[in-house]
């Protein structure tokens, strides 16, 4: 940063934002992007922009760092400003930088009604919100949206019945003929038949287990597969990260998704989802709802799991910026808690003047921004990596300079 600004009151807002380290992170991916030593000295996994209690930003005010989560409860109104009333008194998105260097596990969110109810019966069960076991950490829906900074690669979505059935019968093993007799009958509805061949895998019978699991092996020991575009590369990975995991078959009943920079997947709730490579800005509900079906040692509940899954067949949706204006474009995506617009700035646009429109989180991922509050005459130099609040009493601001931002705000 620049410079330490004088704010007399909230204006623009420079932003410490913490990094979480998980396993599954990268030593290379976040420490270049945020300009640090290179290889970091533990997987750096993802960078927080919010005020999510577990790990709030932090905030430069009156010439000191506060936690954005504590400002907001302190001062709702300058923060939220209108919609204060419609998502009470937090900040309803969390912004991330994800650096994913190896799989995480295979998941998905609630919608709001589960959440809610989720979150009471366990509330009324005294389950510890830090317990191993604890499902509904907050009583909120978690729909969430993936944009690829580099190449980013994940499952999401079943695959259709008869294409899981290809698959599986390519793993040419005879202790799947249970998986694929369900697939292959007449239940009426698609959704059914995915629903039971979940059930019936994630259930499966160690001994079994085992037997799939062996000819997994002796398969991509033939040949998995080199084309990152072949779901079968990517089971070849996942053996290797998880061999003793029946999930790994995820390579094959759920759709493989590829992202290039710029492009974008919208993650409804009851969605089931795994990332699997790559350094992408992931925006979503303010929410640590998370149900698991494996690749990872943390909790899984299947009967759970299967009441909270969506089983359509339906492509993942790809998005892409749509122009606004000239240097500003944005996502379609269709949510309460959050929206997600690219700010372009150069030789065809040096210089945008944006409104208020509620609190919003603003981060450069290219170049040098100057981010102006008129009203208030003050400024901040934004570089690569790094990021501003700006709060809803901000009627106006101007952005500056030669770069690219994107900027977090509340929804529809």
């Amino acid at each position: 940063m620049s410079s330490r600004p004088r704010n007399r009151a909230l204006s623009v807002l420079p932003m410490n934002n913490p990094i979480q380290e998980y396993a599954w992170g990268s030593q290379q991916m976040l420490a270049r992007f945020l300009g640090q030593e290179i290889p970091s000295p533990v997987p750096q996994a993802e960078l927080w922009m919010g005020a999510h209690p577990k790990a709030p930003s932090q905030v430069w005010v009156n010439g000191e760092w506060r936690r954005l989560d504590q400002l907001i409860n302190e001062q709702p109104h300058h923060l939220l400003g209108k919609n204060l009333g419609r998502i009470g008194p937090d900040l309803p998105f969390l912004l991330k930088v994800l650096a994913v260097d190896k799989p995480l596990s295979l998941q998905v969110h609630p919608n709001a009604k589960q959440a809610w109810a989720g979150f009471q019966r366990e509330e009324a069960q005294a389950v510890p919100l830090q317990a191993p076991e604890r499902k509904y950490k907050d009583p909120n829906p978690k729909p969430e949206c993936i944009c690829a900074m580099e190449p980013f690669w994940g499952l999401c979505g079943f695959r259709p019945p008869a294409e899981i059935i290809d698959w599986f019968s390519w793993l040419d093993s005879q202790a799947l003929e249970e998986e694929i007799d369900i697939l292959g009958r007449e239940l009426g509805e698609s959704q059914d038949v995915l629903a039971e061949m979940l059930d019936s895998l994630l259930s499966m019978k160690p001994r079994r287990r085992r037997r799939v699991l062996e000819q997994v092996e002796k398969r991509v020991a033939r040949g998995a597969g080199q084309d990152m575009l072949d779901p079968a590369y990517w089971l070849g990975v996942l053996v290797r990260e998880y061999p003793q995991d029946i999930s790994v078959l995820a390579a094959l009943f759920l759709q493989l998704v590829h992202l290039e920079p710029g492009q974008a997947a919208f993650l409804p709730p009851g969605q089931l989802h795994a990332y699997l490579y790559g350094m992408g800005l992931e925006i979503m509900a303010n929410s640590d709802n998370v149900l698991r079906a494996g690749l990872t040692p943390k909790h899984v509940d299947i009967q759970e799991l299967l009441w909270i899954l969506s089983f359509d067949s339906q492509p993942a949706q790809i998005l892409q910026p749509e122009p606004v204006e000239p240097g500003w474009s944005r996502y379609p995506l269709m949510t309460e808690e959050f929206a997600l617009s690219v700010l372009e700035l150069g030789s065809g646009c040096s210089e945008l003047t944006l409104a208020g429109q509620g609190v919003q989180i603003l981060l450069c991922t290219q170049g040098e921004l100057l981010v102006s509050d008129e009203q208030m005459e003050e400024s901040q130099h934004i570089g690569q990596g790094q990021s501003v609040c700006i709060p809803s009493c901000v009627p106006k601001w101007k952005i500056s300079g030669q770069g690219r931002a994107y900027r977090a705000q509340t929804g529809i």
